[in-house]
């Protein structure tokens, strides 16, 4: 017995209702000249490799769910057994119901976006152009012949392009750019491209942007490479750590650097004045235990105390302001 719509979208709320207790975190991804082929080819790769679950349904549909989920659950309610155990409070929900708008679909994932990203954008189609659509690119054509016969050469004309007649076809004489990027696509512009057997575009799933715990990120955001959130961390560190010491402020990244050269200034006197005390000592006990390489012991004591008196290379003691305040954060 077929699905009634009822049934349907009862499934769908149902559904929504539940992902949004299992994870805590929720892609909106654009599904415009996406097919219904390519969908579930994502569906399939998410399930496979254990990674989410994704829901496409209508927008108000949706929205239906996540008003659901805005209020806790009362006796009243239908299917009051259903939400009493599958109702968690979720922060600032009213945002992603507020970001539905056009063809989009939901995946829910508690996996970085980072490892999600391949998954959901890769599988594209190229596609014709069609009259009406926007032109996500410009797309040009180059000079060359296009295998059309002289009988056609009127069609060019028309659109104002340069073309010759070369061993018995319309051959392109210069570049032409057919369409622009964020225009909408005439005519005259999507037969031409059908004649010369052009799809000049690829459409596939792409990430809008992703509700993590009550945080909307954009693009700019969950487009980021770890390793570069890393870098610019560690830059920031290195440089706040060079002003700190310059200034002789302590806080948590300059006291580890203070303490290590305060601990060589100390020794560096204590081997002056023939002073010891018990850290110098271990000091010293453990480099006379490495192998000497030859060395006369007055050379060597003479070379420890160089070694210690030796102001302390720390990279991060240098003045580099520019990593600081430009692009390093």
């Amino acid at each position: 017995m077929a699905e009634s719509k009822r049934d349907k979208k009862k499934k769908i709320i149902n559904k929504v209702y539940e992902d949004f207790t299992k994870f805590k975190q929720c892609l909106l991804v654009k599904l415009e000249n996406v097919s219904s082929n390519q969908i579930q080819q994502a569906r399939v790769q998410l399930r496979k490799e254990k990674k989410g679950v994704m829901v496409v349904g209508k927008n108000t549909v949706i929205k239906k769910a996540i008003s659901f989920r805005q209020t806790a659950p009362t006796d009243k309610d239908e299917d009051y057994e259903f939400r009493k155990t599958h109702y968690t409070e979720v922060n600032n929900i009213d945002k992603v119901a507020a970001m539905l708008k056009g063809k989009v679909g939901l995946i829910f994932s508690d996996a970085p976006v980072y490892e999600l990203k391949p998954i959901i954008e890769a599988n594209k189609k190229p596609a014709a152009a069609k009259v009406g659509m926007v032109a996500p690119i410009d797309v040009t054509i180059p000079p060359g012949p296009t295998g059309l016969d002289p009988s056609q050469i009127s069609f060019f004309h028309a659109l104002n392009m340069s073309t010759k007649i070369q061993k018995g076809q319309i051959e392109i004489a210069k570049e032409f750019r057919v369409c622009t990027k964020g225009k909408k696509v005439a005519n005259s512009e999507a037969v031409l491209l059908q004649k010369l057997n052009i799809k000049p575009f690829a459409y596939g799933m792409e990430i809008v942007s992703v509700f993590d715990d009550g945080t909307v990120l954009t693009p700019e955001i969950f487009n980021m490479d770890p390793n570069a959130i890393t870098d610019k961390f560690r830059n920031v560190a290195k440089n706040m750590a060079a002003l700190s010491l310059a200034l002789g402020q302590p806080n948590a990244l300059s006291v580890p650097h203070m303490i290590v050269n305060s601990f060589k200034n100390i020794a560096s006197i204590a081997l002056e004045s023939n002073l010891t005390f018990k850290q110098l000592t271990n000091l010293q006990s453990g480099a006379s235990s490495k192998p000497s390489g030859g060395a006369a012991p007055a050379e060597k004591k003479e070379a420890k105390k160089e070694a210690v008196k030796e102001e302390p290379k720390v990279e991060e003691a240098q003045m580099d302001m520019g990593g600081m305040f430009g692009d390093d954060f």
